[in-house]
């Protein structure tokens, strides 16, 4: 949105500018001019110099009035909705109007006369001209901004509706995960965890539905989720899986999008313990001044003994299309597998 609003600030200014140096050279060119020295003498000011009085007049009464009609009224409704052919047409007729306009303003308000020999209104239709084409140049590269800008808008508007769809799975799926693993501890030997099992739940709970809201969140709340999930995963498998949980540098100064790393461990969960001889899971946070790295590694069981669910692969693809909208060209990732283990390389640049 902020490339959009700049883009918008950017031609505000240019058509500032534009116009004062348009109209400032327009106006201000005939002083400069030889035909114009040569009546300094005579006449020392220049609103004492009739020629130059009736190039102010022409410009305030047909030249200026001609461009704002080409800028403002025939390229916004007439080239827009009705094409370029018509755009043409119209803009021959607008001319002739003018020049007709100023034939009128010569013949009825103009003593001065022309020392040359072609007559003044044959002269006048040349800086209709003139301005028409800068005018239409102009005001198609105005409508070319707009609809530049306009087309950045929608696609923003677009990522921001497909981002919201992506983190409004988030929770669901996460909920799915947890209560398979508190059913699981309930099931067993939980009642002496219950608390700290029902303190660590709270806390992923508040996170995912308070601090999930926000933009961006610490680094170092994202850690601390991670590392409550893992806890609770260690409850549940009671020492049946080899968990690893490291941090090095403690993220302080970081902001990062929320739950953004969770779907990785999650699937490390689901896909390398049950069937999995000796599972284990291995998870490392490392931070530097730019950035983190993060790594994900498990053991998984044969494909054929693998449980197929329904929703197997959702978080990984939820994951890697918020990265593509939130981090271009600032991460790289890389998800490798083979017979024996799966791993998730992550390098993330952050603000």
């Amino acid at each position: 949105m902020w490339q959009v609003i700049n883009s918008r600030k950017t031609k505000r200014t240019f058509q500032v500018l534009f116009n004062l140096i348009l109209w400032g050279m327009w106006v201000g060119l005939p002083l400069l001019s030889p035909v114009h020295q040569t009546h300094e003498v005579s006449h020392p000011h220049p609103h004492d110099n009739p020629e130059f009085s009736e190039h102010i007049w022409v410009e305030l009464i047909t030249v200026m009035p001609l461009f704002y009609v080409i800028t403002l009224l025939l390229i916004p409704f007439v080239f827009k909705k009705k094409g370029i052919w018509f755009f043409f047409a119209s803009l021959i007729l607008t001319n002739v109007a003018f020049f007709l306009v100023q034939m009128l303003f010569h013949h009825l308000f103009l003593e001065f006369e022309h020392e040359h020999g072609t007559a003044p209104e044959i002269l006048g239709a040349f800086p209709l001209i003139m301005v028409s084409a800068i005018a239409s140049a102009y005001g198609l590269l105005l409508e070319f901004l707009e609809q530049d800008a306009n087309k950045e808008e929608q696609k923003n508007e677009q990522l921001k509706s497909e981002l919201a769809f992506l983190r409004s799975q988030i929770s669901p799926h996460f909920i799915f995960n947890i209560l398979n693993s508190i059913v699981y501890l309930i099931r067993t030997k939980a009642s002496e965890k219950a608390e700290d099992v029902t303190m660590r739940l709270s806390s992923l709970m508040r996170y995912m539905l308070y601090d999930s809201d926000q933009t961006m969140v610490p680094l170092t709340n994202e850690f601390a989720y991670l590392e409550n999930y893992i806890d609770l995963q260690k409850m549940r498998f009671d020492g049946n899986v080899d968990f690893k949980f490291q941090v090095n540098g403690d993220g302080a100064g970081h902001l990062i999008e929320p739950m953004l790393l969770i779907p990785f461990v999650e699937n490390a969960v689901k896909h390398g313990v049950g069937l999995v001889d000796k599972p284990f899971i291995y998870v490392t946070l490392e931070t530097t001044d730019h950035g983190l790295h993060f790594q994900v590694k498990n053991k998984k069981g044969k494909e054929e003994q693998v449980f197929k669910d329904p929703s197997s692969g959702i978080g990984l693809k939820n994951v890697k299309r918020r990265l593509e909208l939130l981090y271009p060209k600032k991460h790289e990732l890389v998800i490798e597998e083979d017979d024996v283990n799966f791993s998730v390389d992550l390098h993330l640049t952050l603000k």
